[in-house]
């Protein structure tokens, strides 16, 4: 009897589970048989006892065990897993690291629990799925996740059955990638989770050291790197990228390492792999960049090193091709001006003759706007004079896309996102209601006046009669001529002539002053209002903007160059930071980052040069220079003494010397030793 069971189980009652084991026996049941289970969710009485702790025990718990190994059907019992939609998979063990028992995990897992459970129910998705808690599926994820490292340690050290620290769920996401799934960017939060993401990664290294659990691809393609920049968890993305480990056993793993350190100031060595790929595969700086749902990307783009990895690009080959860019297409603009002018057609002959095709290609090239150049010209070699009508439209949408290269400055690149907000979002909601108001009121008012007599009429009745027209009466032209009228009155330009031929005048008056009320007074205030409130929003956030733009423009740059000047132009150098696990030297392509911080003095940092300042290589439109033992003071010249403050890559921040101009000569690597200071 299911409910009797279940209720003592609740209980802890030990005492009303006295008979249940001769029961089971004479009548050769078991307690994973259907009659003994929930029916909505097939879950038995181990998860129902699990459940109903009192001080975390539940004294009923070791006899159930006991009574399912007397009946012989211990793993099946343990093992059991719901069965409904809603908590599909979940196991006790499950439920016991959930209840943060671990003297229950230890007996289930003694006792045969597969630490592989996958919990994969509805609750246990993603919250934009419909979920309530995505964990990762697995046993050691939930560990990990609710932040329990003793049953983490457990699971993957037992003597039993050890969890398989490389194990993926249904999506094939690693515990890493879990933990980062429930990163929420808060202090407290970002602070268990960093601590135990380095715990996993560490144990996994000296667990299977031929294995690198960071570099494990979900089925999105995608690793934990990839995925905290993705989804924008700023506090895991910053640790991921920042994390140094000056332990020797582990130091590999780390994806910074100090070059040397003097005083309050230290060089660092960021690891490069996944940050910039140099287009080989998706790089964490594309999915930043181009991935417009990250609310917080603007932050996450000025934390080191990628902040001072784009100002090297932009140093590198951004701002010449940027700037060779903003000329090449002003030229181009300013000569397709002249030719739209001047208009050399007139007065050619045509290449071939006119046919039915001319309309119909006039009629595409209004509605793709995008190809109106080449249509036009198209257009212009075929000899078909209505090249003029697309190419004036093509010629102001030329001379608008010239924003684009607004994003160069900070000033106008700030101004050119306010004007591009406005256009799409304030004008095209006015447009919307405003468009609504006129059509309305130009058929109710154009309804008011008097059909016009036609010139048959007037022939008929052979009479000398003179037709009349707009604004007198209406014809079939009166609703768009009446529609420009409107127009014109919202904006103060216009008359009403047409008062007079209306039947009902009064009538006519009244719906002119409400539509006027309605469209000059109420409509054109709020547009007013509503630009005035998103300029001030884009001023406030117009820095993040701007570096937006800017970023995205870099990136562009560097994607439209072949793959070989791509890796000519690269940032950073190949740099030996230690040992790997087989004892051969750990090279790794890095990008060098000069810092300040006054709270944390030179300490046991894992410092790769005792020497300040030796052997620096620096780049500068793609090749390398190496400079020894570079004066201290030129390190820092010119910039902000504060606190975690990134210098840049050598030398005044953001601006190529002009002395390093014979670099674009074809030298591409000079040796310059400059005595210490």
């Amino acid at each position: 009897n299911r409910p009797i069971l279940f209720d003592i189980v609740s209980r802890g009652s030990t005492a009303g589970l006295d008979g249940l084991l001769p029961f089971l026996l004479t009548h050769k049941k078991r307690l994973t048989d259907e009659e003994f289970r929930e029916p909505s969710t097939g879950k038995t009485c181990l998860p129902k006892a699990l459940l109903n702790l009192s001080g975390g025990k539940n004294d009923t718990i070791p006899l159930l065990l006991a009574i399912a190994e007397q009946t012989g059907n211990m793993r099946e019992f343990i093992n059991s897993p719901f069965r409904d939609v809603y908590y599909r998979g979940q196991t006790a063990l499950h439920i016991a690291i959930e209840r943060r028992c671990k003297h229950y995990v230890e007996l289930l897992v003694e006792k045969g629990a597969d630490v592989h459970a996958q919990a994969r129910g509805r609750f246990f998705q993603p919250k934009d799925e419909g979920g309530y808690f995505y964990f990762g599926e697995l046993p050691l994820s939930l560990a990990a996740c609710t932040n329990q490292p003793h049953i983490v340690n457990y699971l993957t050290e037992n003597a039993h059955k050890q969890a398989d620290l490389r194990r993926q769920d249904s999506r094939g996401n690693t515990v890493l990638h879990a933990l980062v799934a429930i990163a929420d960017n808060t202090r407290e939060n970002t602070k268990f989770v960093t601590k135990m993401y380095d715990l996993l990664l560490i144990k996994c290294a000296k667990l299977f050291p031929d294995t690198n659990l960071e570099a494990l691809f979900n089925n999105d393609g995608l690793s934990p790197l990839m995925m905290a920049a993705k989804i924008g968890k700023i506090g895991m993305f910053q640790h991921i990228i920042r994390r140094e480990i000056t332990d020797e056993d582990a130091r590999h793993l780390s994806r910074k390492f100090k070059d040397w350190a003097y005083g309050p100031v230290y060089s660092s060595l960021y690891d490069l792999s996944s940050l910039d790929t140099c287009g080989e595969e998706v790089s964490v700086l594309e999915i930043l960049v181009y991935n417009s749902k990250i609310e917080n990307r603007h932050e996450m783009l000025a934390v080191e090193p990628i902040n001072e990895l784009l100002r090297d690009k932009w140093r590198k080959f951004g701002a010449v091709s940027f700037y060779i860019s903003v000329i090449s297409y002003l030229s181009a603009m300013v000569v397709f001006t002249l030719i739209a002018y001047y208009r050399p057609m007139e007065g050619t002959v045509r290449l071939t003759p006119p046919g039915p095709a001319g309309p119909w290609g006039l009629g595409q090239l209004l509605f793709i706007y995008s190809v109106l150049v080449i249509i036009s010209a198209a257009l212009y070699l075929a000899g078909i004079e209505a090249y003029l009508a697309v190419m004036v439209f093509a010629l102001v949408l030329g001379w608008m896309n010239a924003l684009y290269f607004t994003r160069g400055l900070k000033l106008t690149g700030t101004y050119s996102i306010m004007i591009q907000k406005i256009l799409f979002k304030d004008l095209f909601r006015f447009l919307l209601v405003y468009v609504l108001f006129m059509i309305g009121y130009a058929s109710a008012l154009v309804s008011l006046l008097n059909p016009c007599a036609s010139a048959e009429a007037c022939n008929k009745d052979k009479s000398n009669c003179t037709v009349p027209a707009y604004p007198s009466c209406r014809d079939s032209k009166t609703f768009s001529n009446f529609l420009l009228d409107l127009f014109k009155l919202t904006i103060g330009m216009g008359d009403l002539e047409m008062i007079e031929s209306a039947k009902y005048p009064g009538v006519f008056v009244i719906l002119l002053v409400t539509y006027i009320i309605l469209t000059f007074v109420l409509l054109l205030n709020m547009l007013i209002a509503l630009m005035g409130e998103t300029v001030g929003q884009v001023s406030k956030e117009s820095k993040h903007i701007w570096k937006l733009q800017w970023a995205t423009t870099i990136l562009d740059i560097e994607r439209s160059f072949p793959v070989f000047l791509r890796k000519a132009f690269r940032s950073g150098e190949m740099v030996t930071v230690g040992k790997g696990t087989d004892g051969t030297p750990d090279r790794r392509w890095c990008f060098r980052v000069d810092e300040v911080n006054w709270s944390h003095w030179n300490q046991n940092l894992g410092i790769i040069n005792e020497d300040p300042g030796k052997n620096d290589t620096y780049q500068y439109y793609g090749f390398s220079h190496t400079v020894g033992r570079l004066r201290r003071g030129e390190r820092w010249e010119g910039e902000p003494w504060t606190q975690g403050t990134a210098l840049g890559s050598g030398g005044k921040r953001g601006v190529a010397p002009w002395w390093r101009l014979w670099d674009l000569m074809g030298v591409k690597e000079s040796h310059v030793h400059v005595p210490p200071a």
